[in-house]
Parts: structure tokens; sequence; C-alpha cells
């Protein structure tokens, strides 16, 4: 086993993640903390701690982390990642990204380190770089579920299919993209529902992948597992209490049709390419357009509050009318 190969686990928001973390945190050998972050923001920094890949300014670097909302979560005192740092100074800038990770499986007596921040999903190639023998598990859910479920938690970001459709899409897009450019060794998909059909092959197959041993332990389920997951987040992730359960969301009985079209309309054909039938064939004009215009509206709703939303709305509704009045003609 190589200690300095962490497994970072990617996908979509809503695609089991959490699920997967909390089995794997299981494992004797392996320790995955809660979801962090910072690690983009940290190497949009990297330059206020010491020149090229040298962090010689340790004070900074920790201070950065210790204020960062994500890190705090963890519950792990800064001066475990101090020690973690000062273990060969003057670190390069991955070895001291690493040392929380590190500080987080000695505190719990693991000998390596995951992560496990789905957005991360759009970090592959930096996260590559930073760690050549890292290796990533992409989660793959069906997208209607994950809208079932993004829609159903944040109704205060995303109130439509096609929104949920919109990120769905570009995040497994560009999961897959970035990780096939990878040693096909450092890279695997791992699909949420045969997770919960089959827990033991597919975690041997994650086990075999990340080279670790398997272990019955990783299928022991205890309701405590929620414990695992930070006390703001356990409303959003109740479901991780429970055994793994197949059925528990379905699109099929729990969808209305028109977010099913509407859903299909933006993201039909990545849903084929991940292995999942469309419903419908082809979505109907109406249902198309309909779907472009709630994403044209999301995107002029989350612009800087300095654009004249109301004027760039107006606009283009104006240009959507006409564009439905001829498709409908």
């Amino acid at each position: 086993m190589n200690l300095d190969a962490p497994l970072f686990i990617v996908g979509s928001d809503r695609s089991g993640t959490t699920l997967l973390r909390v089995m794997l945190n299981r494992h004797a050998e392996l320790a995955v903390p809660p979801e962090s972050h910072f690690i983009p923001r940290l190497w949009a920094r990297r330059r206020r701690y010491g020149p090229g890949d040298r962090v010689d300014d340790v004070d900074s670097f920790l201070m950065d982390l210790s204020l960062d909302v994500r890190f705090r979560k963890w519950e792990l005192p800064i001066e475990a990642v101090r020690a973690e740092i000062e273990r060969s100074p003057p670190p390069s800038f991955a070895r001291a990204l690493a040392a929380p990770f590190t500080a987080f499986a000695r505190s719990r007596g693991r000998a390596r380190w995951g992560d496990k921040t789905p957005g991360y999903a759009d970090h592959i190639p930096l996260l590559a770089s930073l760690w050549p023998s890292a290796c990533f598990v992409h989660m793959v859910r069906d997208g209607r579920d994950v809208a079932l479920s993004v829609l159903d938690l944040q109704r205060g970001m995303h109130r439509h299919a096609a929104t949920v459709a919109h990120f769905w899409a570009g995040r497994v897009r560009t999961a897959r993209a970035d990780g096939s450019d990878l040693d096909p060794r450092r890279y695997m998909e791992l699909h949420y529902e045969r997770l919960l059909d089959d827990p033991r092959g597919q975690l041997e197959r994650v086990c075999a992948f990340a080279g670790l041993p398997f272990s019955e332990a990783l299928l022991h389920h205890d309701a405590r597992v929620i414990e695992d997951v930070p006390a703001a987040e356990r409303r959003r992730h109740s479901r991780v209490a429970l055994p793994p359960t197949p059925g528990l969301r379905d699109w099929r009985t729990q969808m209305a049709p028109p977010e099913i079209a509407e859903f299909e309309a933006v993201a039909g054909r990545e849903l084929e390419e991940f292995g999942y039938e469309r419903s419908i064939v082809a979505p109907e004009a109406w249902t198309a357009l309909r779907a472009r215009y709630r994403l044209l509206v999301f995107a002029v709703s989350s612009l800087p509050r300095r654009v004249h939303i109301r004027t760039l709305l107006r606009r283009r509704r104006r240009g959507f009318v006409r564009e439905l009045r001829a498709a409908t003609d």
C-alpha cells in the first residue's frame, strides 16, 4: 500500500459520496474527513506562503487554514496540523496541504488519508498534479434521482429540474473527461445504484482499485455512523444512518412527468452516456424551450448585483416569446 496515495471521492452532489465515505471510514487503514473544499482556495493563495513549491511561512498557511469554515467542522486542533508540517520542514506545498489530512488520519489511528468533496470533480487535474499517486473514485447516480434529492433539500438554489440537469451533466462530463486523461489505474467510476444492489462486490472493486485489502468491517452497518457527519449537515445526510437500501428515491414513481421531461431535455445525452435510459426519446419543442428559459433565468439571477438583472431578463424574455411563437406556429 502506498501511504502517499490519497483516495479522492468526487461526483455530483447527492450522488452517494457521503455513503461511500462512511463505508470506507470503517477500514482500519483509511481515514476520510468531512468535505474539505479548501485545497483550491489555498492553492490560489500559495504565493503568500513561499517561493516556488515551498511553504516557508507556515504561520500564514495555518492561519488561513484555521479560518476556513470547512476545516473548522473537522474539530481538529490546528497544532496537530503544525506538528505534521514540522516533521520535515520546509515542506512542499503538497505536503503542507496533506498535513491536515494526515493529522486527521493520525487522530483516528489510520495510516492513509482520503477526501470526499464532490466538487473536486472539477479539480481533478490540480489534485492529480499535486499528488501524482492519488486515485479518484467518481460516484455516478442517475441524474433524475439526483434532481429529486436536490429539489427536496436545496429549493433555495435550484427550483427546477432543468438547472439540476445542467449542473449534473456538467459535473459528470468534466470528471469523466479529466479522469480519462489519467492512467487508468488512477480513475474509476462507481455507480450508486450498483453500490446499493451489491455492496460487497462494489466495495471489493474500490479496495482493489485503491490498493487496500478488503475488510468485512466495510459492510457492518451502525446507525451511529451519522455522528461521523458534521452536526450542521446531518439533516441533509440523514439517510446514511439507514442500511444501504435501494429505491428510497425513485424518479419513476416520485418525479412529476413534466420534471422528467425537462431534465431529459437538458441532460438526456449524458444519461445515456452513463448507462441510464431516457424515458422520452425526444422532448417536445415546448419542453426544450421551457428548460432553456429556466436555465437563462437561473444564469442571469446568479450574476453580480451590479448587473441590471431585470433589464436583462426583460430583453431575454422577449426573445424567448418570439422563439416560442415560431416553434408553435
